[in-house]
């Protein structure tokens, strides 16, 4: 919730704004999937691996740089999303009277979007396959164990209040035992969380992932080979684009 806070502070301004400004650019998704958040902080929805979007405004997102865009789809929405997972470029639509600046942009934006779409295809291989690896360690019940924490800190928290505002005793007995089982939940569920810690660190370093396994498979190295088939062209888009290509390229 203070995430959610602190993420609504750093939006309000940049939408307020934002809003009223016509396109800076375009961009697309360089990661298997990216969230795009609201005005409020609050996730809104994922974009795909190659999804393209446009560009209102350069913006930040706890501190990093992120862009305000509006998706490209029939029902557009517009949102925050990470800079480090979509890739940016500046320059508003060459008009369709230049012919050959128009066509190279729709050509640059169809590369990008099959580019990226592939290096998610073959990307979200091994992620699912960390995603069953991962399924099997302690680490997965910490995940929730968290979750029902935060709840739990949560309800003990409306019900102090519930008992702070109770008018006759009846209620203040209510709230007040509501509270005790709250804060018992809550003491419970930090002695486990600090176990499963513990238990996830030594399972994972018994465990250690090992990518490779996935990248030995038919269908990674078919999409693999379909990327590295692609690199002429991301070189020449590279050069094209310094300024947003990415620091390291696999």
């Amino acid at each position: 919730m203070l995430k959610r806070c602190l993420m609504a502070l750093i939006f309000l301004p940049c939408f307020a704004v934002a809003a009223e400004m016509a396109p800076i650019g375009w961009g697309v998704v360089t990661t298997v999937k990216t969230t795009i958040y609201d005005k409020t902080g609050k996730p809104a929805g994922t974009l795909a691996g190659g999804e393209l979007f446009t560009v209102l405004r350069e913006v930040k997102m706890n501190k990093a740089p992120a862009y305000y865009i509006e998706t490209t789809g029939k029902q557009a929405v517009k949102g925050v999303v990470s800079g480090a997972e979509t890739r940016y470029f500046k320059g508003v639509k060459p008009l369709k009277s230049d012919a050959e600046a128009f066509v190279g942009w729709e050509e640059d934006r169809k590369f990008c979007q099959t580019y990226y779409k592939l290096c998610a295809m073959r990307d979200s291989l091994v992620e699912r396959k960390r995603e069953q690896h991962r399924a099997k360690s302690p680490a997965k019940r910490l995940e929730v164990a968290r979750k029902e924490l935060s709840a739990a800190l949560a309800n003990a928290k409306r019900y102090k209040a519930e008992y702070e505002k109770a008018t006759n005793n009846s209620r203040r007995l209510k709230a007040q035992d509501l509270y005790k089982e709250a804060r018992f939940e809550a003491t419970g569920l930090n002695e486990e969380i600090k176990s499963l810690e513990a238990q996830a660190d030594a399972w994972d370093k018994a465990n250690p992932f090992d990518e490779n396994i996935v990248k030995k498979t038919a269908v990674w190295k078919r999409l693999d080979a379909q990327v590295k088939a692609q690199e002429a062209r991301l070189n020449a888009l590279n050069e094209k684009y310094p300024e947003t290509a990415p620091a390291i390229m696999e």
